[in-house]
C-alpha cells in the first residue's frame, strides 16, 4: 500500500445519529474503537448537535475524506458539500435506506467499510454524475413525480420502516393513484404521455431492490427518464424479481443529459427518497463528474 498523505489520514465522519431507527451498535462508538490503535486523524460531525455549518467545519478541517454515516438522506446532504471539490466522499450504510450504498456495492458491514476508506482492502475513487433539479437541488439517485413521490409521502407520515411500512404505503397509494398527463421535451425531443409515474434516474434501482433502470450508468455523463404508463404485475414483477427488458407499451426508457417535464396538474413530487410536495414543472439537467466516491475496486483490478 502506498504511503499516505497527511491530507489522506484525516477522516470526517458525518453522523445521523437517527437514521434507521435503533442500531445494535453506536457509529460513532464503533468508528473511535475501529480508529483507536491506527495512525488516522478522526473528526466527527453530528447533525443533531449545534454547530458550525458542515461546510465551514469541511474548509477547517481540509479531510482527505467525508464518510456519509446514515441512509441516503445523509448521503446526499454530504454529497452537496462536496460537488467540485475533489474531496472523495466514503458511505458508512446507517439508513433505514442505503440505495445508493447499495448501488455502488458498498457493503453492508461496517467493518468491511472502513479497510475501504482506509485501503486496508481494495478500493478505487469513482467519479459519478448527479443531476440538477430546478438549478438549485441535487439527485445523486432517483427522483420522481407521480406514484412513488406519493408511496414517499404516506410512507412519511406512517412512521414505520421495512417492508411492512412500505407495503402497506403502497396499497394506500395504489387505491389513490391516477395517471398523470405529462409533457417531457429537451433539445431532440418533444412528447407528451398519460403516465403514473415519471422517474430521473441517475442510478438504476430504489433503495427497495426495484430496478427501475436496469441499464443506468452513474459515469456515462446522461441519466434516464423512465415513464410507467401502465400498472402491470408483470412489469412489478421484472423490477422486483426478473430484471428483464420491459414492455416499452408500459414501462418507456429515454435517455437524456438535460430534459424539462410539466404535467397539466400538479403532482406530487420527491428526491432521494425526501418528498417535496406538489409541483406542475421540474427541470433536470446532469452535472458530469461531480463528485468522487469511494468504492471496492472492481475484481480485475484487485
Amino acid at each position: 500500500m502506498a504511503q499516505q498523505t497527511s491530507m489522506q489520514l484525516r477522516l470526517l465522519f458525518v453522523i445521523n445519529p437517527v437514521s434507521g431507527g435503533k442500531k445494535k451498535a453506536d457509529p460513532e462508538t464503533f468508528i473511535k474503537n475501529y480508529f483507536r490503535e491506527r495512525q488516522e486523524e478522526v473528526h466527527f460531525f453530528t447533525l443533531d448537535r449545534p454547530q458550525q455549518p458542515l461546510r465551514d467545519v469541511i474548509k477547517k478541517i481540509k479531510p482527505g475524506c467525508v464518510i456519509a454515516v446514515g441512509g441516503d438522506g445523509t448521503v446526499k446532504m454530504v454529497a452537496e458539500q462536496l460537488l467540485y471539490t475533489g474531496i472523495p466522499m466514503g458511505i458508512l450504510p446507517a439508513g433505514s435506506a442505503n440505495g445508493m450504498a447499495t448501488e455502488l456495492y458498498i457493503p453492508a458491514n461496517w467493518e468491511q467499510v472502513l479497510s475501504l476508506i482506509t485501503r486496508e482492502q481494495p478500493s478505487t475513487v469513482m467519479d459519478i454524475d448527479l443531476i440538477q433539479i430546478n438549478g438549485k437541488e441535487i439527485c445523486i439517485h432517483l427522483s420522481d413525480v407521480g406514484l412513488n413521490a406519493l408511496l414517499v409521502k404516506h410512507f412519511e407520515q406512517r412512521g414505520i420502516r421495512g417492508k411492512l411500512g412500505y407495503a402497506l404505503s403502497a396499497f394506500k397509494t395504489l387505491l389513490k393513484n391516477r395517471r398523470l398527463e405529462v409533457k417531457i421535451e429537451n433539445r431532440k425531443m418533444h412528447i407528451v404521455r398519460h403516465a403514473h409515474m415519471i422517474v430521473l434516474a441517475n442510478a438504476r434501482m430504489y433503495g427497495t431492490g426495484a430496478s427501475i433502470n436496469p441499464d443506468g450508468s452513474l459515469t456515462d455523463g446522461l441519466f434516464e427518464v423512465v415513464i410507467l404508463r401502465k400498472l402491470s404485475i408483470a412489469e412489478l414483477l421484472k423490477m422486483l424479481f426478473r430484471h428483464r427488458p420491459f414492455d416499452p407499451a408500459k414501462t418507456e426508457i429515454l435517455q437524456a443529459d438535460q430534459v424539462t417535464i410539466s404535467t397539466r396538474k400538479r403532482a406530487h413530487f420527491q428526491i432521494d427518497g425526501e418528498y417535496l410536495g406538489k409541483t406542475k414543472l421540474v427541470r433536470a439537467n446532469i452535472l458530469p463528474q461531480a463528485l468522487k466516491v469511494i468504492v471496492p475496486a472492481p475484481p480485475e483490478a484487485r
